[in-house]
């Protein structure tokens, strides 16, 4: 099973990070990578676009934010295919604007979901969702379930392997979700609440952690519901290992400092980090039954953590998938469809 203590964490840290994937090309292909704008989601932008492929969508919040980056890249790579699309995974509104674009589309190949949050303070969205949760769990469920009906039809008509990539974190090996979630009535529904939220030490690093165990476990599940062989799409969860990034720009206090000092000893450069997600975009593509529901860390395929491979973390993992799609089912009726058409 799977454990990283903070001795290997430190080890991993410090050890070279491997040189990108090679000798693959991208040609026709279509490529989305969400949170494109900044840190490892740009520099992922950057390896896939010089790999040449038919077109590259880098989503951002707002113009203001994702303009700006477009015009870095293809001014950096010389790659000229792209279109910037605006979403915003603290509305699912917003997230729901793009399902008609995605359907739109002539096929796509790779969706990259790197977008994340981290907040020290507890904050409801205008869904009425703390907002880590529906940020990094809730909205990336409803954006990557509104792309699998395209890219199965892209599997079958262009013989292609295509790939769901959540970009998850090391940080899911350091905790669990606490017993008296996995056995309230309804878990999200618990781990949204004020109550427990406004805990001692719930937001901020634990919150975070908490996420990614539940991101990783929905990778997981919609893999499982997918048909297993081909035709079919890949999904797995990566690591970008620590690297320096935005996502803790609104860390204060004690905690940015703690954090300031571990980016000094440790941490990756984002270009560093961004190799890991091409890695699990186009890796082993040879062997692609191998990355199907797995977990890729420093360019291996390796297991996610004993808490979710173990008696409890399974049993919450089941849970959660019928509480996500409820939930999804009350936002947008058309997940209905999705998950009675593809994912039974």
């Amino acid at each position: 099973m799977g454990y990283v203590s903070q001795a290997q964490f430190e080890e991993d840290q410090r050890r070279p990070m491997p040189a990108p994937v090679e000798g693959v090309s991208l040609e026709g292909e279509v490529v989305i990578v969400t949170g494109a704008n900044t840190g490892i989601g740009y520099e992922a932008a950057k390896h896939f676009a010089i790999r040449g492929p038919k077109k590259l969508i880098m989503m951002a919040r707002n113009e203001a934010r994702g303009r700006p980056a477009v015009e870095k890249l293809k001014q950096e790579t010389g790659f000229q295919n792209v279109e910037l699309w605006l979403m915003d995974f603290s509305s699912f509104e917003s997230v729901k604007a793009t399902k008609e674009k995605i359907d739109q589309l002539e096929r796509l190949d790779i969706l990259v979901e790197n977008a994340a949050l981290t907040l020290e303070d507890y904050t409801v969205t205008k869904d009425g969702w703390e907002n880590i949760l529906q940020v990094n769990h809730l909205s990336f469920g409803l954006h990557a379930m509104y792309h699998i009906p395209k890219m199965l039809e892209t599997a079958k008509k262009y013989g292609a392997n295509p790939r769901i990539v959540l970009v998850s974190s090391d940080t899911h090996y350091w905790t669990r979700v606490p017993a008296e979630a996995i056995e309230a009535p309804n878990s999200l529904e618990f781990l949204n609440s004020k109550e427990y939220s406004t805990r001692e030490g719930i937001m901020g690093g634990q919150r975070y952690m908490e996420s990614k165990i539940l991101a990783t476990m929905l990778i997981r599940r919609f893999q499982a519901h997918l048909p297993p062989n081909s035709p079919t799409v890949t999904c797995c969860a990566v690591n970008p290992g620590f690297c320096l990034s935005e996502l803790r720009r609104g860390v204060t206090g004690e905690a940015a400092e703690e954090y300031r000092k571990m980016e000094e000893e440790l941490a990756f450069t984002a270009e560093e980090g961004s190799r890991q997600l091409l890695y699990a975009a186009i890796g082993q593509r040879d062997r692609e039954e191998e990355v199907r529901g797995g977990y890729v860390s420093f360019m291996k395929v390796t297991e996610c953590s004993d808490f979710i491979l173990g008696e409890e973390g399974q049993k919450l993992e089941n849970k959660l998938w019928t509480e996500t799609m409820d939930v999804l089912g009350k936002v947008d009726e058309r997940t209905k469809d999705i998950v009675k058409q593809y994912l039974s």
